[in-house]
């Protein structure tokens, strides 16, 4: 970093960044914030360990999604930012999965000098332009932070940090007329209140709550927040065990389940198993839900309370978004109760509580079922590539350090229905509450930016690259591996529209896209482009490249057809 005299607003911030353990910075750098990135060195593609923090140069939407994947991949928070006008609206649209999914992110934006509204200053973002801090103060109500004050920095920067330590993302607004200026000697910072949440200790919980259910049926829902606890897959078996319970989950709920749980039941909802589905709709006044992580979205339960008798979540915090004040009663129709504290320790203290009681039923009840070998196929034309055999295919290729990403497309849903297990030496993530098309793309690049070293794939469609092929160039040396579907259409819109819209002509759905050459665009960007053939003979061969060490990054285009239906969409009978 280049150290200026004196020290000011941008240098104080920078090295606040780094005792957060930023370490790169993604964006573009523009009239805005060109006083606060000449501080960063440009982003050089290695494995490092030095503090220094670097700046990689890349379109603002992609950019914005960044910072997920960064944090998914190495657990480190990584920063974006973004000049004023639509820079900004671009960027905040990661900003906005960020939130949905409970990750922290660093969003770094400029603001427009308060003195010159109603002056029509080029990308207004004033009360009387765009108004760009009630927009991100409204979608961050606890996080945005308005640096026009020096003297309150270091106050909002503690504030900053405490909404990070809480799986929170935050922003910061810049205008450069403030931050230029020397540092002020600080206020006082005022007391930050720890957020509380409804906590039981899970002995407390295990006499008063499930001793008198004694023998009634338990079931254990594993949602999204639980795969960031260390060692979460092995300790989900240990709660199966000791619960004598089944376990169902979500999208990405599956990453805190082990590929060789004899308990394990399949995904909940969205592309989820039949047998995942009953296990869930079963429940009644005299079960008991067991969640790791409560995940109640639309795309895990379809908008359905829990109908157990007692749901206990177990956490070792609780998301702000998705629940209401700390506590997810409101989606449960029985009693809740929760315990907040590190799950090692809870599903010790369950473990222990199961040994000392006689089990109430002669047989033991929560080993579920294999799970089918055969799933409905559907029908795919002769040219394009069976989804079925593609996801199971993949599935014995997988590497150890690998991570992927599941665009908003057949993907995201399909996937899961096929295989139905998580993979040992594959962690799989979606971006599906926001579910931003091209998301994925961005969230891969911040995962390779994060630890070059890790095998980042990537499974887009042919919709969600419009968002971010303009950005190929930028991202060549990273080294990704990403897969196009390419099926001509908004296949997830045209596989629903014959559901809601029955009758309507299918020229009507509006669905259809123009033809492209996926992998020649990704060759003339810098990458390696590469079609996959539709009998998967040289999916091998893709595969051995992919993992391959020191490549360019790599597209593969899959031709598919959108008329292959696999796997559920309850958010059909909500449309």
């Amino acid at each position: 970093m280049i150290r200026l005299s004196p020290y000011d607003g941008y240098q104080r911030l920078i090295d606040a960044m780094r005792e957060w353990g930023v370490r790169t910075c993604f964006g573009v750098n523009g009239g805005g914030v060109i006083h606060l990135l000449k501080h960063l060195a440009p982003y050089a593609h290695r494995p490092r360990d030095d503090d220094a923090i670097e700046f990689l140069n890349i379109n603002e939407y992609v950019a914005g999604f960044m910072p997920l994947g960064h944090y998914l991949s190495s657990g480190r928070v990584a920063a974006a930012v973004a000049t004023t006008g639509a820079a900004t609206k671009l960027l905040l649209c990661g900003l906005s999965d960020a939130k949905l999914h409970n990750l922290p992110a660093l969003y770094l934006v400029a603001a427009t000098p308060s003195e010159l509204r109603d002056r029509a200053p080029l990308q207004d973002s004033t009360e009387s332009g765009a108004n760009i801090v009630a927009q991100i103060a409204a979608e961050l109500p606890h996080g945005t932070f308005v640096i026009d004050d020096l003297s309150r920095l270091d106050a909002q920067l503690s504030a900053a940090a405490h909404e990070l330590a809480n799986s929170a993302p935050v922003a910061f607004v810049l205008p450069p007329d403030v931050l230029n200026a020397p540092m002020p000697e600080q206020a006082a910072a005022a007391s930050i209140r720890a957020s509380s949440s409804p906590h039981l200790p899970a002995d407390t919980v295990l006499e008063r709550h499930l001793a008198p259910r004694r023998g009634a049926r338990t079931l254990l829902l594993v949602g999204d927040e639980a795969h960031a606890v260390p060692d979460i897959a092995a300790l989900t078996t240990q709660l199966c065990s000791a619960l004598d319970a089944p376990a169902v989950w979500s999208i990405n709920g599956a990453n805190a389940v082990a590929h060789d749980n004899p308990h394990a039941a399949g995904y909940l909802g969205f592309g989820g198993s039949a047998q995942a589905a009953r296990l869930w709709e079963s429940l009644g006044r005299d079960d008991t839900l067991v969640s790791v992580g409560y995940c109640g979205d639309e795309y895990t339960v379809n908008f359905a309370k829990a109908k157990a008798g007692l749901v206990w979540n177990l956490a070792e915090r609780v998301p702000r978004y998705g629940s209401r004040d700390g506590s997810f009663a409101h989606l449960a129709d029985g009693e809740f109760v929760q315990t907040v504290a590190p799950l090692r320790e809870t599903v010790a203290a369950i473990s222990r509580w199961s040994l000392s009681r006689a089990r109430a039923e002669t047989q033991p009840s929560g080993t579920a079922p294999p799970l089918p070998a055969e799933r409905e196929r559907g029908r795919c034309r002769p040219d394009s590539v069976d989804l079925v055999d593609f996801y199971r295919r993949l599935d014995r290729l997988w590497r150890p350090g690998s991570i992927g990403f599941d665009d908003v497309c057949m993907a995201y849903k399909d996937r899961q229905h096929v295989l139905q297990r998580p993979h040992p030496h594959m962690r799989f993530y979606a971006l599906y509450r926001g579910s931003a098309m091209g998301g994925a793309y961005g969230a891969g690049l911040g995962a390779k930016a994060a630890d070059p070293r890790r095998h980042v794939f990537v499974f887009s469609g042919d919709g969600c690259f419009r968002l971010y092929g303009g950005a190929l160039a930028e991202a060549a040396a990273l080294g990704i591996a990403l897969f196009v579907l390419d099926n001509g259409s908004y296949g997830l819109v045209e596989q629903a529209l014959e559901h809601v819209l029955p009758g309507v002509q299918r020229e009507r759905y509006h669905g259809g896209l123009a033809q492209a050459d996926y992998a020649a665009i990704a060759a003339a960007s810098g990458w390696i482009g590469r079609r996959l053939r539709p009998d998967l003979a040289n999916l091998d061969e893709l595969m051995a490249r992919a993992y391959s060490a020191d490549r360019p990054s790599m597209l593969i285009q899959v031709p598919v057809d959108a008329a292959q239906i696999l796997g559920t969409n309850p958010r059909i009978a909500n449309l």
